[in-house]
């Protein structure tokens, strides 16, 4: 079982763990907000608490944007953290992935499978050109 931490800019990790909830029901899985006023030392300590009851256990940490405050808290805690780790690009594709595998692989499969599948959950639709029919 990995457990798992959203984390984002805002309110968004929590909408995205609402989604997630919506398709899943109950999930274990939990958001952090990055709020105004807040540097990455304040996620850093959110962070910190609710992985210190379980540090021994496998963690990953989705974020949002890669190098941005909730990125930077959670690799300074993934530093000391052997067997935790971090990945960016937090969607609700990716999010209903993690949850979907997070009983099934351990942390760096899923990780791996996430990456994977990742060109998959950005799809771009295009109305088809007409062709004209000969008369």
């Amino acid at each position: 079982m990995v457990n798992v931490i959203f984390c984002a800019h805002g309110q968004f990790a929590c909408a995205v763990l609402d989604s997630v909830r919506m398709v899943y029901g109950e999930v274990n899985a939990t958001a952090v907000e990055f709020v105004p006023g807040e540097n990455a030392g304040d996620i850093t300590a959110k962070l910190e608490k609710l992985v210190s009851a379980h540090n021994e256990q496998e963690w990953l940490i989705a974020v949002d944007l890669q190098c941005g405050s909730p990125w930077n808290a959670a690799a300074a805690l993934a530093m000391h953290n052997p067997r935790m780790r971090v990945i960016s690009g937090l969607s609700l594709p990716l999010a209903l992935e993690v949850v979907d595998n997070q009983d099934a692989l351990n942390v760096d499969a899923l990780c791996e499978h996430l990456t994977a599948i990742a060109s998959q959950c950005c799809v771009v639709w295009q109305q088809p050109e007409t062709i004209e029919e000969d008369l």
